[in-house]
């Protein structure tokens, strides 16, 4: 018999190669959404901090100029944490969906791989079947033909 040769390998290593791109597409998204949360919290330390820093020196008595430098640095910093927040939420979605590109990529690869398994399967126990059909003919032949040297 014939070797294994499943017809559809390269259509399973187009999808191999799918979901390894979908899975790095992923790593990437991933990596960009958590260097946008570390940036989201370290302004929004830097807000509190400023606005401890304000308090404090309000307590002591400060002039107005400094005052005003102190909110318009602190306003500054809130605007950089919505920014940030938004983009957070942008990245947190891009996320999302590179997960669920990288889920149909690994649903379809094993859904082929599955198909070849079975494939293979098929094929084993034809090749079965067949040493089966071989052995049997060997043996009606070696126990119903008469042997040679025994004839008298």
């Amino acid at each position: 018999m014939s070797p294994f040769k499943f017809r559809a390998a390269a259509a399973l290593e187009i999808r191999r190669k799918e979901e390894d791109a979908a899975a790095l597409e992923l790593a990437r998204k991933d990596a960009n959404y958590r260097q946008i949360e570390s940036a989201l919290q370290s302004a929004e330390r830097a807000r509190e901090s400023a606005l401890a820093d304000q308090h404090a020196q309000s307590q002591r008595g400060i002039d107005i100029a400094t005052l005003f430098w102190h909110r318009n640095w602190i306003i500054r910093l809130q605007a950089t944490v919505v920014d940030l927040r938004v983009e957070s939420h942008a990245a947190q979605q891009a996320v999302e969906i590179a997960r669920q590109a990288w889920q149909l990529a690994k649903r379809r690869r094993l859904s082929l791989e599955r198909l070849r398994d079975r494939a293979q399967a098929r094929h084993r126990a034809d090749e079965q079947r067949e040493e089966l059909k071989v052995i049997d003919e060997l043996a009606r032949v070696r126990f119903t033909t008469p042997d040679a040297g025994m004839e008298m």
